[in-house]
């Protein structure tokens, strides 16, 4: 298996990267979090899952042990697969999301693309025990800025749908905007589609 890649950051998608090491260009599935923090043409290391069925080979990869790890756990619920995990990743910044189970927040963890209210409470059932505390969630350092997954939940909170959200996001120049900036500039360009 593959635990890691380091190499330059030869493109950005909407839920992805293209990683080159030593002339290879590896396809990594990424949430928001990551891509957020990396830029084209920027060295970086990405902590990798290799997703293995019959008919799929696909890396997801993450910038942190927490977002790693998080992503394992929720694929472990029995009916969550890499996609649902990258989607809940993408919704909320990884102590949101434990905060969110911890609290039994079926509502809040529904509102993620893919994730119904059963789904939502099984993964609830499932991680609850394996999330750490409240206690330790308010004793952790603030996690680093996650500007994308903010934008994201608040656009999808004012009724536009993830995919158009993730498309939207994926197709403007972020750098050096205010989280207010970003979310005004993505409602100017979705009513402009809409």
């Amino acid at each position: 298996m593959i635990s890691y890649i380091r190499g330059e950051v030869v493109k950005k998608g909407i839920d992805y990267l293209i990683l080159e090491n030593n002339s290879i260009g590896y396809l990594i599935n990424t949430s928001f979090s990551t891509l957020e923090r990396v830029s084209e043409k920027e060295r970086a290391t990405l902590l990798t899952y290799m997703h293995i069925r019959e008919d799929i080979l696909a890396l997801y990869g993450f910038l942190t042990n927490d977002e790693i790890d998080l992503f394992k756990k929720l694929i472990s619920v029995n009916g969550i697969g890499p996609k649902a995990g990258l989607s809940v990743l993408s919704t909320y910044k990884t102590d949101t999301v434990k905060e969110i189970i911890l609290s039994e927040d079926t509502g809040r963890l529904s509102k993620v693309p893919g994730i119904g209210k059963k789904t939502a409470g099984k993964i609830i059932l499932e991680l609850k025990d394996k999330v750490g505390t409240i206690e330790e969630l308010q004793g952790s350092e603030a996690p680093v800025a996650n500007e994308m997954a903010d934008v994201a939940e608040a656009l999808t909170a004012l009724g536009f749908a993830y995919a158009e959200v993730k498309r939207t996001l994926g197709n403007m120049d972020l750098t050096g905007k205010s989280e207010n900036e970003i979310i005004k500039e993505a409602l100017k360009n979705m009513n402009r589609q809409g």
